[in-house]
């Protein structure tokens, strides 16, 4: 059950860092996506981080 727990949270840390990149992509003068692009990247990303982060939490919690 700790295997997949540290797989969920390791899954939640790439979502961040992958949103954290293309936020920082967001922030360029210009970058070759759209604005409009990257910001759904961005909120996807994030949105999936945090959804990992709380089912990870949730196991650990009940474990």
């Amino acid at each position: 059950m700790s295997g997949v727990i540290f797989l969920f949270f390791t899954i939640s840390l790439l979502l961040f860092i992958g949103a954290f990149h293309y936020f920082k992509l967001l922030q360029q003068s210009a970058s070759y996506p759209p604005k409009k692009v990257v910001k759904q990247k961005v909120s996807v990303l994030a949105s999936a981080g945090v959804i990992m982060l709380l089912i990870g939490s949730v196991l650990l919690y009940f474990q």
